[in-house]
């Protein structure tokens, strides 16, 4: 119904913002995540939205990505995971770890967002395995990756913290060899 929404910050609040478009003043929940990425009061921002009309009640969701938004949709269909559980995932846990926890069928980071127990962790990793298995074959990581990853969870570190360490140094850098690339995996630490 409502793809986006463009317009300037009137208020923002950790959870949610006001954005003014052409005179009106629409709240638009957001994760943390939107918050602290989409500027200050005053400021133009777009965000990509999805609508929720429960009990007669009307509730806009926006969203930085497309990515965080679509994890948000593929959320609330899990039953027992509403709105504002979904929002809470956002909120502690970047779209690309969430992915690497179902694949990895990681329970234990699962289980540390707020809010989410042992069976709700399961009932996540049922309903949303194939589905984000789908998704990330079409996000393919190079051969050097996997395998710097693979190096740092045997040094100790954690598959999801491995995988965002070497992520962040490839985005800073261009990096030829497995060896440099683990160096400055490891120096982010």
């Amino acid at each position: 119904m409502i793809d986006y929404i463009k317009g300037k910050i009137a208020e923002k609040k950790p959870t949610a913002v006001v954005v003014e478009v052409g005179g009106f003043g629409i709240k638009v929940n957001i994760p943390i995540s939107t918050s602290e990425v989409i500027g200050d009061t005053g400021d133009n921002i777009k965000l990509h939205t999805f609508i929720s009309i429960k009990n007669e009640e009307l509730n806009l969701y926006g969203f930085a990505t497309e990515k965080e938004k679509e994890l948000f949709k593929k959320l609330v269909k899990v039953p027992g995971i509403g709105n504002k559980t979904a929002l809470g995932i956002l909120s502690e846990i970047t779209v690309d770890n969430f992915e690497n926890s179902i694949m990895e069928e990681d329970l234990v980071t699962l289980t540390s967002i707020h809010g989410i127990g042992p069976k709700t962790a399961k009932r996540i990793l049922f309903e949303l395995k194939e589905e984000i298995k789908t998704t990330l074959r079409t996000r393919e990581t190079s051969p050097i990756e996997k395998d710097a990853v693979g190096a740092l969870v045997s040094l100790g570190f954690k598959a999801t913290k491995s995988r965002e360490l070497i992520e962040k140094v490839l985005k800073e850098k261009q990096i030829e060899t497995i060896e440099d690339l683990i160096k400055e995996a490891l120096k982010k630490v």
